[in-house]
C-alpha cells in the first residue's frame, strides 16, 4: 500500500499524517471545524470524532489536551491508518479508534464534545469534485443523509454541558439540515463561522450539471462576477 506524508492544522497543532490514495484526506472542512475551539473546549474533555478518516481531528484534539478521544469511521482501513497515525504523533494512549457506522461503536458513552467530519455533499458533487475517492460513502442524493442522522442522534451522546460541532456545505440541501438542527436544538444552535469558496477546476468543468442540481433544489451556490462559489458553514449545537 503506497502512502505519502502530509501535514494538517488542527486546533493550533501541526498533525503529521500518513495518507493513502483511496482514503479520504483532510480538507478545508477538517481545519475549519476545529479552528475556533478554545483550550477550555478541549483540555481534559472526552471527545468523539465522527468520520475520523485517517485521524487528523482525533490526533489534533488529543495533542491539544483532550483527556480521551474516541474516533469512529465506517471504513476499517481508514481506522487502521488513523491508529497508525496516532502512534506516529505519540498520542495513541489517548485515542480509541473504532470501526463502525456513526455512533454504533460508542453506544452507551457520552461526550463533552462531538465533532462531525462525515461526508456532507450531494452524491454527484462528491464524484465530480475529486474530493471523494470511489470507495468513500457520500451523503446521498442531496448530501443530507449522514448529517441529519448525526444531528438527530447526537443529543443522546452529549453530556449535559456538551456540544456538537458540524459542517453544513451549500453543495447539499442546506435548508433541510438546518431545519432539523433547529427542530432538535432550537436557540442552542449557533453559526460559528462561514467561508465562501471558489469552485475548483473540476467543479467549474461540470458547471452545467451543478446548475441542474441547483435547479432541482439539491444544492446551492452563487456566482459573483461570473465566478461560482459554494459556502462552508460550521455550526455549534449545545445540549442545554
Amino acid at each position: 500500500m503506497l502512502s505519502e506524508t502530509i501535514h494538517c492544522d488542527v486546533a493550533g497543532n501541526k498533525v503529521l499524517l500518513s495518507a493513502v490514495p483511496h482514503l479520504f484526506r483532510p480538507t478545508l472542512t477538517t481545519t475549519l471545524l476545529t479552528e475556533h475551539l478554545q483550550r477550555a473546549d478541549i483540555e481534559n474533555r472526552t471527545v468523539l470524532d465522527l468520520g475520523c478518516g485517517i485521524g487528523p481531528i482525533a490526533i489534533g484534539l488529543a495533542m491539544a489536551g483532550a483527556a480521551h478521544v474516541y474516533a469512529t469511521d465506517i471504513m476499517p482501513q481508514a481506522c487502521e491508518v488513523a491508529a497508525a497515525n496516532a502512534r506516529l504523533n505519540h498520542v495513541a494512549d489517548r485515542i480509541s479508534v473504532l470501526s463502525g457506522n456513526l455512533f454504533e461503536p460508542v453506544r452507551g458513552l457520552t461526550f463533552d464534545l462531538i465533532v462531525d467530519d462525515v461526508s456532507g455533499v450531494a452524491e454527484d458533487v462528491a464524484r465530480l469534485s475529486s474530493w471523494f475517492p470511489p470507495g468513500v460513502p457520500s451523503g446521498g442524493e442531496d448530501g443530507t443523509r449522514h448529517t441529519v442522522e448525526i444531528v438527530r442522534q447526537a443529543r443522546e451522546y452529549l453530556k449535559p454541558q456538551g456540544c456538537l460541532l458540524f459542517p453544513v456545505l451549500s453543495l447539499s440541501r442546506r435548508s433541510r439540515i438546518l431545519e432539523v438542527a433547529r427542530e432538535v436544538y432550537g436557540d442552542r444552535l449557533t453559526l460559528v463561522t462561514s467561508k465562501r469558496i471558489p469552485f475548483n477546476p473540476k467543479l467549474k468543468d461540470n458547471i452545467r450539471r451543478l446548475e441542474e442540481l441547483r435547479s432541482a433544489g439539491l444544492i446551492e451556490f452563487e456566482q459573483i462576477r461570473s465566478r461560482p462559489f459554494w459556502t462552508l458553514e460550521i455550526y455549534r449545537a449545545d445540549a442545554i
